[in-house]
């Protein structure tokens, strides 16, 4: 055998070698994706609490931290068989007559107690209608971080509209999600 075939034999070698070891790493990133969506009526949300503080720099300029308790009368079963039977948003927001960012914590409840914890951000637009009412929407996306149980090493992403007034307590989300979980 000549020093050239010996060098193509071991370049080969290598080459199946390393194709060899990535066939187990790849059943690792080959995660199965759970896509879900879903709409959080505004009868199954309330506003618990909400502090709003004027800055002073501007007229209707405020900083808001709030809190919204959710208790889905419409859920329907995830990718692994379990309903939210509650969420906790805790948020904030730096708005112009309603109008800015906001960004906080969501903490989802399943049915065996396991929770599934995220983080989002978004903007928020205020309209005047003409009867003198106001109607808040938001747009935002969200990072699944984190859970427990069943949940630990989950990840994922989603994306939310809301429509709601600050001022009557008025609440309501449809969003699409898209995670898996990581063992």
């Amino acid at each position: 055998m000549t020093k050239r075939s010996r060098r193509a034999n071991l370049v080969l070698m290598f080459v199946v070698g390393i194709g060899v070891a990535m066939i187990p790493a790849t059943d690792g990133w080959a995660q199965q994706k759970c896509k879900q969506s879903g709409k959080n009526l505004a009868q199954d949300s309330k506003y618990v609490q909400q502090h709003m503080i004027d800055t002073g720099d501007i007229p209707g300029h405020q900083v808001r931290i709030m809190e919204i308790h959710r208790t889905p009368s419409n859920a329907t079963p995830n990718c692994e068989g379990l309903k939210i039977v509650e969420s906790w948003n805790r948020g904030y927001s730096d708005y112009v007559n309603g109008n800015g960012r906001a960004w906080g914590y969501r903490v989802y409840v399943l049915e065996n107690g396991d929770k599934i914890f995220a983080q989002y951000s978004g903007n928020s637009h205020t309209m005047l209608n003409a009867d003198g009412s106001k109607k808040g929407t938001y747009t935002g996306v969200y990072v699944i971080t984190g859970g427990t149980g069943k949940y630990r090493g989950v990840q994922g992403t989603g994306r939310e509209f809301s429509n709601f007034n600050i001022q009557t307590g008025f609440n309501e989300a449809e969003w699409e999600e898209e995670y898996w979980i990581e063992h």
